[in-house]
This record gives C-alpha cells, structure tokens and sequence, in this order.
C-alpha cells in the first residue's frame, strides 16, 4: 500500500486506527482471510502480473477480494488502467496556470476523510516555539490530482464527492495512476454522473428505480411514492424519481465511499474496478433489499400502514435507508447476499449490457421530455399542461415507450398500464406504430 507514514508513536497511541489510517473499533472489524495474499501470488504469473480475467478470477475476487498488499496495482491492472495512461498527461494538466475550480476544490481538501490520519494537518512547533499548521503529503497529492482531472475534463471540471473518490485511491496508488482511474471512473463506469446538470445521475437513479420495481416489488410499494403518498405509476418514474432518490444518489456519486464502512466499500471497490458499473446496482438492490429485511424498517412500515402512511413516516422511512448502509460491518454478507440466490436475494443475473441498454432507454426518453417541456414553454403552455406533462399524462407512448421492447429481461414495463391509456394509445399513437 503506497502510502506516507505521517504520523508520530504518540498520535497512534492516542487513536485507534486501521490499516488504511482511518479511526477504528476493534470490534466492528471484520474477520478477513490472512493468507488472502498467498493466494493471489500463487495465481500472478510474476509479482506484476495479474491473471486475466476469468470466471476463476472473478470468484477469488468475489470470496477475497484483493489483499491491501496488491489492491492499487490490482484495480488499475483491471480497469484497464495500463492501456489508458498516456505518459506527459497528468503533469501537463498539472502546469495550467489557471483554473477555475482552484477555489472550490480547496475548500473540500480538509473535508476529505477527517478522520483519516493520512489526510489531517500537520502542526509543528519551530525553534522559537511558534506553532505552524502544514498540509500532509496526501493532501497535496490530493489538490494536484482534483486539479489535473478538472483540466483534463473540463465538461466536469470538479464535483463533490470526487474527493472521496480520488482520496481512496491515493491510499493505495500514486498521483498518475489515481488521475487516470478517475477518467476511467467518469469516462466508461459511471458517465455524466458527475456532470454539472447531474443528468447522468438522474438516468442511472432512473434505471436503478426502475430495477426495484422489477426486483423488489415489495419494496416499491412502501417507496414508490412521492411525498404526497401519491404512489407513483410505471408512467412516471422516469418523469419524477421518488424522494428515496436523494438517497440513493449519493451511492452512485461518491462510489459508495463514506456510505458503507471502509472494509465494506473496498471490498465492493474489489469488483466494481473487475466488473464495471452493473455492480454499482447489483450492490444498490442488495443494500435495498437487506434494509427492507431489517427489524427496523419492518417496524417502521408496520407503523407507516396503520398511520396511513403520512408525509413524516415516509421521512422516517428514508432517512432509516440512509443511515443503514454505515451497519453492514461484514463485507461477505453483503457480497454474499449479492450473488447468491436465497430468499429473494442474488442479483448477479443483471448484466452490464442490460444496464446499458436500460440507460440508453432512460436517457432518451428524458431528453424527449426535456425537449417537450422546451418546445412547450415557447408555445405558451398552461401551467396546467406543463404538470400533466411532467407527470407523464400526456402523450405517454412518446414519453414512455409504451410501444417498444422492454429493454431488460423479464422486465415489462407497460404490464400494469389501463385499459383506458392503452386505448387512448391504440387511437392516438396507431400511425406511430405503423
């Protein structure tokens, strides 16, 4: 593991940390196989090289993960971090003398990781007992790295939460490398999620909403509401994501990073950088589907049904999901209830090119609806219209898809659609579907 020893016998006598440098309780660790690195020396051809990818190397990850010995050189190898790099890049990002993002991306440098020791300010004291605060070596590999991508991808620039991201990977690689895995993060794994409108976050909340439904339809029921209690139909999930959203958002945007414990979210890290993105909701649905079990939620809904289930309970209900992933300390339960299929877990069947087709799907018809509400507003639009419109209640065959092949297996998407919209399309969108 690359990283800086920054820290005196003191300050770790002081604070309990784990291998990474973050604060740790001893008790909340989880059991991990000690001779993990064995394993996988005995699968490298050589100490840099790494087995292809393979349904043998695909299980080891998913049972072991990779030891924090090998975990940088590993996620770059498989991400295909080698064939990215084009050397003079990052320092050439590094020399721009201007950049707009300087600012903000300062501000969140101390705001990444505070209780990682690797990341907190230096004090010292010089001769004539004057106090002096320094960054650490982390933090200014991390400044130069959000700095570089900023140039580098300038349609980003910097978001929140690719701190966190960058931060992580400079715990177990160096600034080049860590530069390039973010382009390769916000180029093929998680594409325009980052992008100042966030449309990118909106389509993959939308894919994801759209996999509960077909998933974990008991789940749905309790959150496929709006804030009005008004449950919201197959018509309009595309047009307005449930308040549940503004959770799950977060998962996709930081990588899960700060939301599950550290142990947790390198492990899921483990397969996201093997795997690609369809990971990201496979480990959505099972971190879904595992809160849905809790004591806790089941409570909580038994309560919210012999209310009525009010504005406030749905609340309740939300922030319970939010603050449920910090409890899944053991990695290989949640990995476990990921892939294998027992009692209504297992979600390894939904493919990336399933999920790729899903948001091709959910984009488009976004920017459909956006060109809508556009064209409207030039046209001089009720305010009426303009909410029929964005609830989904007019010209749904257009909005939604109603006459296209589902894009996900065993998915249907129009199943539950009345009779009355099915005539009312069978009238109005007939030519259409010549």
């Amino acid at each position: 593991m690359e990283v800086i020893d920054i820290y005196t016998e003191d300050t770790e006598d002081e604070i309990q940390v784990d291998d990474y440098g973050f604060k740790s309780n001893p008790d909340n660790e989880p059991h991990t196989d000690k001779n993990i690195e064995q394993k996988w020396k005995q699968l490298m051809k050589s100490p840099e090289t790494f087995p292809p990818k393979s349904k043998k190397t695909k299980q080891m990850i998913r049972k072991n993960g990779f030891p924090p010995s090998l975990r940088g050189e590993a996620w770059f190898f498989y991400a295909g971090g080698a064939e990215k790099l084009k050397k003079g890049v990052y320092e050439k990002s590094l020399n721009v003398t201007t950049n707009k993002y300087k600012d903000v991306i300062e501000r969140d440098l101390y705001r990444t990781f505070p209780d990682n020791i690797y990341f907190n300010s230096i004090e010292k004291t010089t001769d004539d007992d004057q106090t002096t605060v320094e960054d650490p070596p982390l933090i200014q590999s991390l400044r130069r790295v959000l700095v570089a991508f900023a140039q580098y991808r300038p349609k980003i620039g910097y978001c929140q939460s690719l701190n966190f991201i960058a931060g992580l990977l400079l715990l177990f690689m160096n600034e080049e490398k860590s530069f390039w895995m973010l382009v390769i993060l916000t180029e093929k794994i998680i594409p325009n999620v980052h992008l100042e409108n966030l449309e990118g976050v909106h389509t993959d909340q939308g894919v994801l909403m759209l996999c509960v439904k077909e998933y974990i339809p008991q789940l749905w029921q309790v959150l496929g509401k709006n804030f009005d209690g008004e449950a919201l139909s197959e018509d309009k999930i595309l047009t307005r994501l449930p308040p549940v959203t503004l959770v799950t958002s977060s998962w996709f945007m930081s990588l899960f990073v700060g939301i599950l414990p550290i142990e947790t979210t390198l492990r899921v890290w483990d397969i996201i950088w093997y795997e690609g993105s369809k990971t990201i909701f496979r480990i959505s649905l099972t971190i879904l589907k595992l809160c849905l079990d809790s004591p806790e939620f089941k409570a909580k809904q038994v309560q919210q049904q012999g209310n009525g289930g009010t504005e406030t309970e749905l609340i309740e209900l939300i922030q319970l999901l939010q603050n449920f992933p910090k409890k899944i300390t053991d990695p290989n339960l949640l990995i476990d209830c990921c892939y294998k299929k027992i009692g209504g877990y297992g979600f390894g069947s939904l493919s990336q090119d399933e999920i790729n087709k899903c948001r091709e799907f959910v984009s488009k018809q976004r920017k459909t609806l956006n060109k809508k509400l556009e064209q409207q507003s030039l046209t001089g639009t009720t305010e009426e219209e303009k909410r029929k419109l964005m609830n989904g209640e007019l010209d749904i065959h257009e909005v939604y898809g109603f006459h296209r092949r589902p894009m996900m297996s065993g998915m249907v998407w129009n199943k539950n659609i009345t009779n009355k919209m099915k005539k009312k399309f069978n009238t109005t969108g007939k030519n259409e579907i010549a």
